[in-house]
């Protein structure tokens, strides 16, 4: 693969076609959201930024899981897709432990609460930064096009499924 095509191959295009820009579009979603949950001043505004964070990222987690990492553990002589793969179910399930921990609302007015919900930011936005760099460039080596559209097409479908979302509608009225 010469150096142009490996460019054009990491490069994302929209969310439809490909799964980079979806995974893209919903990271800038969580990012944004957990930022102002982690530097919310009252428990009120964390928990509301809370309960509309906690569906989408554990939606995202399940669909990515189920399309994405399952398929780069698969990769044959690929060591580091495995690795990345692996990583990423590792990484969401301590993500999942903080979602856990933050899901006691009674907490939310505490220090302890802001506590678990900076390291939630720091978590994901390494996690982030890794996959849209190492990760996107594996998926751009290991999957043409055609499975790349696959992909996003059936993490899309997953994700709006647990979330409730019944059709293209729903979805942009959300």
């Amino acid at each position: 693969m010469d150096v142009l095509d490996r460019i054009k191959s990491w490069l994302p295009a929209d969310a439809a076609t490909d799964i980079r820009a979806a995974l893209q579009a919903d990271h800038r979603e969580v990012r944004a959201l957990v930022e102002q949950m982690a530097e919310a001043r009252d428990a009120r505004t964390r928990k509301s930024l809370f309960a509309t964070l906690k569906p989408l990222l554990t939606a995202h987690a399940r669909a990515e899981e189920a399309v994405v990492y399952q398929a780069m553990v698969k990769v044959r002589r690929a060591g580091e897709a495995k690795d990345l793969g692996n990583e990423g179910f590792v990484e969401h399930s301590l993500v999942d432990v903080l979602l856990e921990r933050l899901s006691k609302t009674e907490l939310a007015a505490s220090d302890a609460w802001k506590a678990h919900a900076t390291v939630l930011k720091e978590m994901l936005d390494h996690h982030i930064d890794e996959e849209e760099s190492e990760f996107f460039e594996a998926i751009g080596e290991h999957f043409d096009d055609r499975q790349r559209r696959e992909m996003a097409e059936a993490f899309l479908a997953r994700k709006n499924e647990l979330l409730g979302i019944d059709d293209e509608r729903d979805q942009r009225r959300r």
